[in-house]
């Protein structure tokens, strides 16, 4: 069943919701799809609902289920990389999981967020976001915060574990990840130039360990996706074994 992402705070069996002009360009204009079709929505609050198109204009609810939260939260603060290059750790890093994106002009960031396009670049990323998540039922939408400083980020993120991918630093970070899985993560990635002895020792006073990611020197775009995975594989579902669809199930509302 084909799913899409429907911004509607609360999903209740038995509404009957009228359809954005943007999705009924794609579900009546695009697909075709005709009166009496199913489709699947989600909301990006961890509510997924099978839905009947009743006529071009608007959906009847039937089951609601409710997506159990992840156990372990990901935040990943990005310092702005050049080109499209933030677009695919957008894309990607929501495919793997991560729940929240700071995105913050670093020291030795040569991309900057112009206040004369910036609304339309957010915009642009949110709709990234949006569309992998649904491709990947991703449930929980990532927040998306840009247009930040460094330290109004480390002031505003909380996390148990705190980590700072630094070429300078030579700490594994096995060292530091603990046995128990933590509630909340938060790793911060340097743009292509890497992060500033400046920035590394504000991010260590506000609690963050620095490590390193072994001999090889990775792309920024490459750094945050590769750390997620690994704290996904840990702590988070990667290695679960357990389909989307069958933990959907099982939280299933009993009507």
């Amino acid at each position: 069943m084909r799913c899409f992402y429907f911004p509607h705070p609360e999903l209740r069996r038995g509404d009957l919701l009228p359809l954005t002009d943007e999705l009924r360009k794609h579900l009546c204009v695009v697909l075709r799809m005709v009166p009496g079709e199913k489709v699947e929505f989600f909301n990006g609050y961890g509510q997924v609902a099978t839905a009947v198109l009743r006529d071009e204009y608007c959906v009847e609810l039937f089951d609601v289920v409710t997506r159990p939260a992840p156990q372990c939260s990901l935040t990943l603060i990005q310092g702005l990389p050049k080109g499209d290059k933030l677009e695919l750790v957008l894309q990607k890093g929501t495919e793997l999981g991560v729940n929240s994106f700071y995105l913050t002009a670093m020291e030795r960031s040569v991309s900057q967020l112009k206040a004369d396009r910036k609304q339309k670049r957010l915009e642009r990323w949110q709709k990234i976001v949006q569309e992998a998540a649904r491709q990947c039922r991703q449930y929980y939408l990532p927040e998306l915060t840009a247009d930040v400083t460094l330290a109004e980020t480390l002031s505003a993120v909380d996390a148990d574990v705190k980590l700072l991918l630094w070429e300078e630093s030579a700490r594994p970070m096995s060292e530091v990840l603990p046995q128990k899985a933590p509630q909340r993560i938060a790793v911060i990635v340097g743009p292509e130039g890497g992060v500033s002895p400046r920035e590394a020792a504000q991010a260590e006073a506000n609690g963050y360990q620095a490590v390193s990611l072994g001999p090889r020197i990775l792309r920024t775009e490459t750094a945050g996706l590769a750390i997620m995975t690994v704290l996904q594989y840990l702590y988070g579902d990667l290695a679960s074994g357990q389909h989307g669809r069958t933990a959907m199930n099982q939280g299933k509302e009993k009507s």
